[in-house]
């Protein structure tokens, strides 16, 4: 029957819609949309799957209508359905990233609603994105086999399949897509699925850059800054991000301006560091307007401006970056550029924990223990401790410790702060090395036990706490744990009063008072007497009941200090 319509119609003189199709082609070359509107509507009307996705076009683009995406996807639904490949790509890319209406429209508007009745937004929806895109793909359309590819290494409405990213990439890339070499620059230089290949990478990268692709400049820039895949070559670097960084790209703008800041390729220039910077800040790049807060705040060529820096690192506080909502927490804590404001402080403190920062989930822990800026309440410092110990935060795991040793926020429990402890212990915190080895020591509610006692102290000494230098000490003068050992006693005990702790000099003065197999009264009483004036209770308690020392040796030992004295 089509066909015999279509014979009637060149017979009487009407255009089969093929005609149409080719003068709607025409008239759009020529700039003429009106014309090309008409000659497509004819022809779409007649099921022309290539007229239904030029029209789509011209409402897509807005050409010869207002631009309305919305009857754009009716038009390339149709062309889609008769299994029009390009329509299927377009309608893929539509509905992955959606499309808000233009700005400035009122959507009450009565008008608005009588023009266009079925909206001018389009909700993103990923399983309907997947399936025209495969649809697409699976006829050969480079774009959308592109697409393919990224959405499974993106994850978006997909369970991520580096392999299958890669096929996609591969099939797309090898007909010169060049979103499609960059995807799959990206994976093999990430290694995603296998092992990195930045020398493969790089092939990918510069094919997908000589076809103007303005992000493989920039991640070429990146291969010759950080020498991965290439000789590192910080000239060869600013030459792609400056490229890049022409071109708009806010990442290269970033990087060109640390380039300037570091000296790196180019001549050390705080002021074009800060331009460079300011233009990738200025397009919502939250990491440019951090560094452009550590510029400000530093003054590295500049008059430090610490006002200024609060500024920036508010920005890029309030776009989610993480660690500019520390800083800018610290800043409120210290009035350094902004007003002291520890509500403030803790607010953007909370923020950077709810996104999962584990040294602020620790410090909003503390405050919360301590009462600093919120309420105290050991119930939600328990509970920020917890988080940052799941992504195992040594100091976190202390802390909850601690509240179980001290019963704060849960009940007095000294087995499971010994548990909390060790595992604290396990994972290096000095802190909980010492605390664990006093614990055992101690029997405070759980098994005394000397050796292990010994082997933590031991852990925390040699990593500088003075605290347990001082157990060690007593313990290796006692034979607690460990063979009595005096040298050994003397060498801990002595580092520790190095550092004026007055513990560490009571135990010297015990030493040669008592545990020396050749007692030195002398040198007791001296040790006992320097902690006493640092006001250790112990040492005077100790020197009331240390003999007297013998005139002789008394005399022998202020000779020594007068000859020493002489010499000064």
């Amino acid at each position: 029957m089509r066909k015999l319509i279509k014979a009637a119609g060149r017979l009487f003189g009407s255009a089969s819609p093929d005609d149409e199709h080719a003068r709607g082609l025409k008239a759009n070359d020529r700039g003429d949309y009106k014309t090309a509107l008409e000659a497509w509507l004819a022809a779409a009307r007649e099921g022309h799957a290539d007229a239904q996705y030029s029209l789509g076009r011209l409402y897509d683009q807005g050409k010869g209508v207002v631009r309305n995406i919305v009857d754009a996807v009716g038009w390339y639904r149709r062309a889609a359905d008769q299994g029009h490949g390009e329509a299927q790509a377009r309608l893929a890319e539509i509905y992955y990233y959606g499309c808000e209406q233009p700005k400035g429209v009122v959507p009450t508007d009565e008008a608005l609603s009588v023009l266009f009745p079925n909206g001018l937004k389009i909700e993103q929806d990923y399983p309907t994105a997947l399936r025209w895109a495969r649809a697409a793909a699976e006829q050969g359309v480079a774009g959308a086999q592109a697409l393919l590819g990224y959405m499974h290494a993106s994850g978006f409405g997909i369970e991520p399949d580096y392999a299958e990213a890669e096929r996609w990439y591969r099939t797309a890339a090898a007909k010169g897509n060049a979103a499609a070499q960059l995807g799959l620059g990206t994976l093999l230089a990430g290694g995603y699925g296998g092992t990195p290949n930045p020398e493969a990478a790089h092939e990918w990268f510069r094919k997908a850059a000589e076809q103007n692709n303005v992000m493989a400049w920039y991640y070429l820039g990146t291969q010759y800054a950080s020498g991965l895949g290439v000789g590192q070559d910080h000239a060869e670097a600013v030459t792609w991000f400056r490229k890049a960084a022409d071109a708009g790209a806010a990442a290269a703008q970033r990087a060109l301006g640390l380039l300037y800041t570091r000296g790196l390729g180019v001549p050390n220039d705080p002021h074009k560091a800060e331009t460079w910077l300011r233009k990738a800040a200025v397009q919502g790049d939250a990491e440019a307007m951090v560094q452009l807060g550590h510029l400000n705040s530093r003054g590295a060529g500049f008059q430090p401006n610490l006002f200024d820096a609060a500024i920036w690192y508010r920005a890029a506080a309030e776009l989610g970056h993480r660690e500019a909502q520390k800083i800018l927490a610290q800043m409120y804590f210290a009035g350094s550029g902004v007003p002291r404001d520890e509500v403030e402080a803790v607010r953007w403190l909370e923020r950077a924990a709810g996104q999962g920062d584990p040294q602020a989930q620790l410090r909003i822990g503390a405050l919360y223990a301590e009462g600093r800026g919120v309420a105290r309440d050991y119930d939600r410092a328990l509970d920020w401790f917890r988080r940052a110990a799941d992504q195992g935060n040594s100091d976190a795991v202390y802390n909850i410790g601690m509240l179980h040793s001290l019963g704060l926020g849960v009940p007095r429990d000294p087995a499971g702060a010994l548990s909390w402890y060790q595992r604290a212990a396990e994972q290096g915190s000095v802190l909980a090395q010492f605390r664990l080895g006093a614990m055992l020591a101690s029997g405070d509610g759980v098994p005394q036990d000397y050796p292990g006692a010994a082997l933590w102290s031991r852990k925390a000494a040699e990593q500088g706490h003075v605290g347990a230098m001082v157990n060690i000490g007593r313990f290796s003068m006692q034979g607690l744990g460990v063979e009595r050992d005096t040298a050994e006693a003397l060498r801990w005990l002595s580092a520790a009063a190095d550092q004026k702790e007055a513990a560490a000099m009571t135990a010297l003065g015990e030493l040669y008072g008592h545990w020396s197999d050749e007692k030195d009264v002398v040198r007791a009483r001296s040790w006992l007497e320097r902690a006493a004036a640092l006001g250790e209770p112990r040492a005077k308690s100790l020197l009331e009941r240390l003999p007297p020392v013998p005139p002789s040796a008394s005399e022998q030992d202020g000779g020594q200090h007068r000859a020493a004295a002489g010499e000064g």
